[in-house]
Formats: C-alpha cells, sequence, structure tokens
C-alpha cells in the first residue's frame, strides 16, 4: 500500500496490511525562515523514515507573526519562536479591537508557508498526505496575548474584555479560514489542529464551549469538503485526569477524522480503549514521547520516552507492547505515533524494525484465512 492508501484505509476502518505510522518533529529552528530550506528538511524527514502523514513543522509563533507579533531571529538549533516571544501584539482589551482580517497574498509570512506546502506537494505527487500546522482560535488569541506560559491573560480578557475578544476571535477565525483554503489549493490534504487542552480548562467549561468549541467548528467546517483527513491535536492537559477525560471528551464530536493525545500518560490521560467507546474516529498515538521540551535522546528513564535506555533489545520489546495494545483498544482505525511530538532518529530504526514484523505476521494471517 501507499502511505495515502494506508491512511484512507484507516479512516474507512478497513484491514490494513500494518498499522498506520507517523511521528512529527524537530522543530527546524534555523530552517523555517526560509520556505525552500524547511520544505528540504522536512522532505528529507520523510526520505529517511517513511511516516503515513507529513505534520508539516512550521514555526509554533507563524500565525501572531503574520499579525506583527515580534520575535527574534533563531540562531541557535535550540531556539524556539513559542519561548522567545519579545513583543506581544495584544496587551489590553482595546488591542483586539485594531486587528483587521489577513490575506495570504501580500503576507510574507504566510506566503512562506503555503510555499513549504506546494514545494512539498509537488515532490511527493500525491503519494505521501500533507497536514500543515494551524492552531485553534483561542490558542492562538492566547499566543498573541501572553503566550503558552501566562495563559492567565487570555482567560481574564475573555471574562472582562468579551467583546473585544469576540471580535478578536472573529478576525482570527476569517484569517485562518483564508490561510487554509490556501494551503488547500498549495496541496494540503487536510491539517494537524492543534488544541491547548490546558489552557481550555483553565477557560472553564461554559467559556470552552462559547468561544473554543464553536470557534474550533466553524473553522474546519469552512474547509471540511476540500480535504479528506483533519486530525485534532489534544495537548497539554491538567495534572487530573478526570478533568483531562472531560475536556477530550468534549473535542469528540467536532468534525474531525482523527483525534491525538498522550494516551500512555495513563495516570492523567484516558485510555484508548476509554475513548473508543466515545468516538469510531481514527485514534492516533499509542507510544510514549518524551516528556521534555527537547526530548531527543535516549539514555533518560522509559518512564518519559519508550525510546529510552540502552538495551536494544528491551525497547524493542517496549515498543512490540505498545503497538498491540493500541491494535487491541482502538483497532484498524489507529494510527500509531507519539502523543506529541517525539524525534529519536537512532531508535526509529526499532520502530521500523517491530512495524515489519506486524506487517509479516498479518501477512501469513491473510494468506492462511484465504
Amino acid at each position: 500500500m501507499t502511505h495515502r492508501e494506508r491512511l484512507m484505509k484507516a479512516v474507512k476502518g478497513e484491514w490494513l496490511d500494518r498499522p498506520c505510522a507517523a511521528f512529527w518533529g524537530p522543530h527546524y529552528n534555523l530552517e523555517e525562515a526560509n520556505a525552500r530550506d524547511l520544505a528540504y528538511a522536512t522532505i528529507a524527514n520523510q526520505q529517511a523514515y517513511g511516516w503515513d502523514f507529513i505534520k508539516v513543522m512550521e514555526s509554533g509563533m507563524y500565525f501572531p507573526e503574520a499579525f506583527g507579533q515580534e520575535l527574534p531571529e533563531n540562531f541557535t538549533e535550540d531556539m524556539q519562536s513559542w519561548v522567545n516571544v519579545e513583543k506581544f501584539i495584544v496587551n489590553h482589551g482595546k488591542d483586539w479591537l485594531k486587528l483587521k482580517p489577513l490575506e495570504v497574498k501580500g503576507n510574507k509570512i504566510f506566503e512562506k508557508n503555503v510555499e513549504v506546502i506546494k514545494r512539498i506537494a509537488d515532490y511527493f505527487q500525491g503519494d505521501v498526505p500533507i497536514l500543515p500546522t494551524v492552531f485553534s482560535p483561542v490558542s492562538m488569541a492566547g499566543e498573541m496575548v501572553g503566550g503558552f506560559f501566562d495563559e492567565a491573560k487570555i482567560v481574564s480578557m475573555i471574562e472582562y474584555d468579551t467583546k473585544e475578544v469576540e471580535y478578536g476571535l472573529a478576525v482570527i477565525e476569517e484569517t485562518l479560514i483564508n490561510l487554509m483554503n490556501a494551503y488547500i489549493d498549495a496541496g494540503a490534504d487536510g491539517f494537524f489542529f492543534g488544541f491547548q487542552n490546558g489552557l481550555n480548562a483553565k477557560l472553564g467549561w461554559d467559556a470552552f464551549m462559547e468561544f473554543e468549541h464553536a470557534g474550533s467548528e466553524r473553522v474546519i467546517n469552512a474547509v471540511k469538503n476540500r480535504t479528506w483527513f483533519n486530525m485534532a491535536h489534544l495537548c497539554n492537559g491538567r495534572f487530573d485526569k478526570e478533568e483531562n477525560t472531560k475536556f477530550i471528551e468534549g473535542c469528540l464530536d467536532l468534525p474531525f477524522d482523527a483525534f491525538n493525545y498522550s494516551n500512555t500518560w495513563t495516570d492523567l490521560m484516558p485510555s484508548f480503549a476509554d475513548i473508543r467507546k466515545k468516538t469510531d474516529k481514527v485514534l492516533v498515538g499509542g507510544i510514549k514521547h518524551s516528556a521534555m521540551p527537547l526530548g531527543r535522546i535516549s539514555w533518560n528513564s522509559p518512564k518519559n520516552n519508550d525510546f529510552s535506555g540502552k538495551d536494544r533489545g528491551e525497547i524493542k520489546e517496549r515498543l512490540r507492547a505498545r503497538i498491540d495494545t493500541a491494535i487491541e483498544e482502538a483497532g484498524n482505525k489507529l494510527v500509531i505515533s507519539g502523543g506529541c511530538g517525539c524525534f529519536e532518529p537512532h531508535r526509529f530504526c526499532i520502530f521500523d524494525e517491530v512495524m515489519e514484523e506486524v506487517a509479516e505476521e498479518r501477512a501469513k494471517m491473510h494468506r492462511t484465512e484465504n
């Protein structure tokens, strides 16, 4: 099967030669400033590992930056735009009223990112599904105000500057739809749509439903008929399993084809078996990714990362157990992945070996049945 065929069959819940698999990362902090460089790095990563879809790793702050948010130029691989904002674009409630919807044409940030998608799509010619990264309207509003490290600001503004924030979210939604349509024109098959569920919990249920849920539904419905694989990434929950489960389940009726979250963080998140009872959509995860900000090394504790450790055999057994559990709990509507970004290139060969063995076992079983 081609990558596209395999993922399409997963969406339908049909028999697969092996489960779909995709990991994403790292952020290309040096390359992201140039369309050619970022496309080259993304293509090289896909050639190396052969994932069943490409989650394109644009700068996590490109959307606020397109509105004028000030960021430093990255000059090392470890610099990440989302932790280095120099000036937020919204500092008072009235600042929302200064924003105007953006068109893609004429905006250098958006034009660069659309060019990245076109270069990747032109290279793979439809063989590999391509998912640009976008974020929910409330997530982007939060990044324009105080970022991940000061989410209390957007929560406070929604409560006390409600009308101004409503205007700002309408601007974000319109701009986001413009951008997503441009991505589709460039060759995107769907979207990696990021939510900050920790922020959703801070908003509270009523505000979540009114602002985050409703706004995200409008955005994805605006492009749904032009795409075939849209994945909700439900990231950064709270240290409370009941609360995390509530907000994950609160997203399941949104019109996405797949849902990704850290199901292996069993003390904090519901299992795939639990969520499978609530939805028949594709579930994405099954492998414990590193909880470290830059977890690219494999010597840290296996408690934090399924690729960790010195013993290759133990790593292989751990990965196989994870994959078997994910298959048992999610069925064919499954993509084996991390709960978030995971880049362990020196250990992906072990993962590939396990997946080859799963494919061989399925082929043997298929021959026996026929």
